[in-house]
């Protein structure tokens, strides 16, 4: 006897069946394969990792539910780079903004080594010429968002200042000697 859950997702699967053979059918998707077979040929020749076709169609789904970039990086691309170093070559590779936990799985799966994913964190947080913060935990490369603002830092604080010009560092004339002080 089956369960309920296990009901549900027989139905699910004898639905998503039935869709996904009517889109089979269609000439487009046919032509579509045949080009991403080329491509991968291609690919394969230059040593490149192949692209699937699921990159295309934005149809890899992480596990938490939602859509990968479906950039594809090869088992080798963040080898011995620094933790950053790879999440920011990730970031330029998928020129969006992406959820950290794909960050790191991705620099894993390039090779990369992500020792301390706090750390990591903390980094692209702090990194704010390059690295903004979108949502709850999405980081994008600052050069794709060119419209984002940069905040400035008045010198020597910490806080942000909403105030450009309080950012500004007061210059204060040095006195010649013989010189005397003027009052306004």
């Amino acid at each position: 006897m089956s369960s309920p859950l296990e009901s549900a997702a027989e139905t699910l699967k004898a639905s998503i069946t039935v869709k996904a053979d009517e889109i089979k059918k269609n000439p487009a998707l046919a032509e579509l394969v045949k080009e991403i077979a080329g491509l991968n040929a291609l690919e394969q020749v230059m040593g490149k990792p192949q692209t699937p076709l699921s990159a295309f169609l934005g149809l890899e789904i992480q596990s938490n539910g939602s859509a990968s970039s479906g950039v594809s990086v090869k088992f080798d691309e963040f080898f011995g780079m620094d933790q950053l170093d790879a999440a920011k070559a990730y970031l330029r590779k998928t020129k969006e903004a992406r959820p950290f936990n794909e960050i790191i799985t991705k620099i894993v799966e390039g090779g990369g080594k992500v020792p301390s994913e706090s750390k990591l964190q903390i980094s692209l947080s702090r990194s704010t010429l390059d690295v903004v913060k979108i949502g709850g935990d999405r980081y994008g490369l600052r050069e794709h968002y060119p419209n984002a603002k940069l905040k400035k830092r008045a010198p020597g604080v910490d806080a942000v200042v909403d105030d450009p010009e309080a950012a500004e560092p007061k210059i204060e004339e040095e006195k010649m000697e013989g010189e005397e002080e003027v009052k306004p």
